[in-house]
């Protein structure tokens, strides 16, 4: 049950990080170019945007599994 539980958390933060990464340097990218300031407003806009995602992804990836499972059967 601790590996399940462990792998699911390893999970969630890595997926976190790189979408939530990939996201918000995308925006950032978009709304400054890439200026003196894209690496310190990416940062910022990160660690805002990491820790909802971390969190979100931890309580809905098991519902979000459930329903691909009966869409797919």
């Amino acid at each position: 049950m601790k590996q399940k539980i462990l792998s699911h958390c390893t999970y969630c933060l890595m997926m976190s990080a790189t979408m939530t990464g990939c996201v918000s340097a995308t925006v950032t990218a978009v709304n400054l170019g890439f200026s003196s300031a894209f690496v310190d407003e990416w940062l910022y806009s990160w660690s805002i945007a990491f820790p909802i995602g971390f969190g979100l992804l931890l309580l809905l990836s098991p519902v979000f599994r459930r329903v691909v499972e009966v869409i797919i059967r």
